[in-house]
């Protein structure tokens, strides 16, 4: 079966912990013929849906070791649409991977975590990104970091990394929520990783782009209930 797509970081990384397994990850509906490129069962394939475009920003997508195998992964819709702006990482608590490591000296001063301003935060004197954003040298763009993994999962990645603590985190104020939540009433405060950033770029006015990020997001919602409803 021919790929739909050229594989982007995601995909890369993927195939690289498939590789370097000691044992295969087995998620539910492990059965079923899968695409490729979109990862869903192939009845409830979106690869026509993928539009690829430019990003206002960089990403580092820094995945929780359970989260990358997973079909159901809404971190990987990032890397679909901004192949160009993004990077992938697996998320280790003491030895962050070397071009991860010279990336962040690379992005030093204009790289901030998406993460909330926790009175765990506050405690472990972390520094909060005030906005607006620091200005980029000339043709770059601001790179955020983002946790993918459940809340408990990137709670730990982000408080247990010693090697991150430099790095500003930036919160998206409960107001800038409750406007984006108001206009997108059909999200509850669940955020998906894809949802936290298409609400980072509509609070950093750019809507369209978080409107064709949610919009996305959505249709991959749809195809996989779809695709749990013909296999229950």
């Amino acid at each position: 079966m021919l790929l739909k797509h050229p594989l982007h970081c995601v995909d890369k990384l993927r195939q690289q912990c498939q590789q370097n397994a000691l044992r295969p990850f087995i998620a539910r509906g492990s059965n079923a013929i899968r695409c490729p490129s979109c990862l869903m069962a192939e009845f409830a394939c979106f690869c026509q849906h993928r539009k690829t475009s430019e990003s206002p920003f960089q990403f580092i997508l820094l995945f929780h070791r359970d989260e990358i195998h997973k079909p159901t992964n809404s971190g990987r819709l990032i890397a679909d649409l901004y192949p160009n702006d993004t990077q992938a990482f697996i998320w280790d608590r003491t030895q962050p991977p070397e071009p991860l490591v010279k990336q962040l000296k690379a992005v030093q001063g204009h790289c901030s975590i998406l993460f909330p301003n926790t009175p765990t935060a506050q405690s472990q004197n972390r520094l909060p990104q005030s906005l607006p954003l620091p200005t980029t040298p000339e043709g770059n763009k601001h790179t955020f970091i983002v946790l993918d993994g459940t809340w408990k999962q990137a709670s730990k990645m982000f408080h247990q990394s010693q090697w991150l603590k430099a790095i500003p985190h930036l919160e998206i104020n409960s107001e800038a929520q409750r406007s984006f939540l108001v206009r997108h009433s059909s999200h509850s405060m669940q955020f998906a990783t894809a949802e936290v950033v298409a609400l980072l770029m509509d609070s950093l006015g750019h809507q369209q782009e978080a409107n064709h990020l949610l919009a996305y997001n959505s249709l991959f919602n749809t195809h996989c209930l779809n695709s749990r409803k013909r296999r229950s």
